[in-house]
């Protein structure tokens, strides 16, 4: 399994969300949303699955997080490549949690299967995080989750967004699922949208609103009002917690010249 793809955060690092692709896609094909989500004190994190045989796919090879045998409430699922992906994504949080990021800062979501990863990986993480999003998703081990739910998952919100038109996950499928994980968590918000098994803008502004309620910037310090007496490095640090470019600074008369445009 490839590394995760990751988009570093612009400005201080205050949160992470961890978004997971779907079923023969890569970490990169959702990447390039992340600087159109304009969230500069995000770190992205976007991991690969790795290939195995696909059950719906005649055992075709490709990325996937676990086999998937039908796209039916009713079908069996991949108990131990579901599990063996919920183990990857909680390390994930546990490796952002050492690096100084606290679970409340984490969201972890994704699209299709990766949003079904997403789900049961955030209902059975020990710690509440800072929310969970499902798109063009469902919910994966229906009929087990209730069993494996955790404290911290009942208070892990959750935002899940869906085609009334999706011809791959039938939109009935993400409603089933959306009603179970409701009688689950705290706070459930689920919105349709108008379109096939993709995404739209209207559907990432929403998760841009819901995520920026859940993990919001942290607030700065306070400018210096006298910039000339702080080192370069502290200079650049206060403008990068501003989402300021300081890539063409350089030297530290630079640094203190946007730093008073900014007073």
């Amino acid at each position: 399994m490839a590394d995760p793809v990751i988009v570093a955060p612009t400005a201080q690092h205050s949160a992470s969300v961890i978004w997971m692709h779907g079923l023969g896609d890569q970490g990169a094909g959702w990447a390039s949303h992340a600087p159109e989500l304009k969230m500069p004190w995000v770190k992205w994190i976007f991991p690969n699955a790795p290939n195995r045989a696909v059950t719906i796919n005649m055992g075709a090879q490709m990325p996937a997080w676990a086999d998937i045998k039908g796209l039916s409430p009713e079908a069996p699922e991949d108990e131990e490549g579901t599990m063996q992906t919920r183990d990857m994504v909680h390390k994930l949080i546990a490796s952002e949690v050492a690096s100084g990021i606290p679970a409340s800062r984490i969201v972890v979501g994704g699209f299709s299967q990766g949003g079904a990863m997403a789900g049961f990986a955030c209902l059975t993480h020990e710690a509440p995080l800072g929310g969970c999003f499902v798109l063009s998703g469902f919910l994966a081990m229906k009929a087990k989750v209730g069993t494996m739910l955790t404290a911290g998952g009942k208070r892990t919100p959750f935002f899940q967004a869906h085609g009334t038109q999706d011809p791959v996950v039938p939109f009935f499928f993400a409603q089933v699922s959306a009603q179970l994980v409701q009688s689950m968590v705290a706070s459930m918000e689920f919105k349709q949208y108008p379109i096939q098994h993709t995404s739209s803008v209207e559907e990432l502004t929403d998760l841009r609103a819901f995520l920026v309620s859940k993990i919001p910037q942290a607030q700065a310090a306070p400018l210096p009002s006298n910039p000339e007496e702080l080192s370069a490095k502290e200079l650049k640090k206060a403008l990068q917690e501003r989402g300021v470019d300081t890539s063409d600074c350089l030297e530290k008369a630079d640094l203190v010249n946007k730093v008073k445009s900014l007073l």
